[in-house]
């Protein structure tokens, strides 16, 4: 997180120096809809396999190794725009955070694989944390606004910058009856650096509230980590720690169709 914040502060700094003209500070929160493989799934649920193993793995269950299977999320931002001289043009940078969860699916078949789990002998419950997406874009870029009068105006925008994806762990933890200790498989992602893009256009009203449809292109990237379990039982009676590397064999792009309401001041 330091290095994001590092970004955004060279951001604003940087937006605030070429002020010549009026600034304008806005905010907002919307909708987001995963488009692209981190929204797909099918091949999943063709074949009817749980996601009990790491998210590289669950797109790799199919040929096409390219899915998600991320669900509708939402998104927040903060941008800062710089007044050009020609009327209604400016210039922008600001950053945006989008959090998505995953799709009902994969919900509903890691709870049928828990459930399936418990039936074996010698094991009493399974519990689990499932990952989920999250996309930091700090985008430049340019945009328009043109008053029909002083109620409503149109308003578009469009910029690129660098995209940051993080996915939260994914966490298994199996209970033994008895004495035997929790096994516990953690897996953690690498984060990613993409080039991600938006355009997008909407309306603004009184200058002052924007209802704006986006566009976001967030990137492609393989997804990479690390996999740690602990107190797995050994042939010989013990336990042991396990550490491994993963990386996804194919990259998975990202983006977002994005529906939100600003306040501009």
């Amino acid at each position: 997180m330091k290095k994001f914040t590092l970004v955004a502060a060279l951001l604003l700094v940087s937006v605030l120096a070429f002020a010549q003209k009026p600034v304008k500070f806005g905010v907002y929160v919307g909708g987001a809809a995963p488009f692209g493989q981190m929204g797909e799934g099918d091949e999943l649920k063709k074949i009817n396999v749980p996601p009990y193993s790491d998210l590289s793995n669950w797109a790799l269950f199919s040929d096409s190794g390219k899915q998600g299977y991320a669900s509708t999320g939402v998104n927040a931002g903060f941008d800062v725009t710089v007044c050009l001289p020609v009327e209604g043009l400016g210039v922008f940078g600001g950053i945006d955070f989008f959090y998505n969860s995953n799709s009902s699916y994969v919900k509903d078949a890691m709870e049928n694989y828990a459930q399936e789990v418990v039936k074996t002998p010698g094991i009493s419950e399974l519990n689990y944390v499932l990952p989920n997406f999250m996309n930091i874009p700090i985008l430049f870029g340019v945009n328009y606004q043109h008053d029909f009068n002083h109620i409503v105006g149109l308003y578009c925008e469009a910029g690129v910058g660098p995209n940051f994806r993080l996915i939260s762990d994914h966490e298994s933890t199996l209970k033994y009856t008895g004495s035997n200790p929790d096994m516990k498989v953690t897996y953690s992602y690498d984060a990613a650096t993409t080039l991600g893009f938006k355009v997008g256009a909407g309306v603004m009203m009184w200058n002052r509230m924007s209802i704006v449809a986006d566009f976001y292109s967030l990137g492609s990237a393989k997804i990479n980590g690390t996999e740690k379990i602990e107190n797995m039982p050994t042939l010989t009676g013990g336990y042991t720690d396990v550490t491994n590397n993963f990386k996804g064999e194919n990259a998975i792009s990202a983006s977002e169709f994005v529906v939100r309401v600003g306040y501009h001041f």
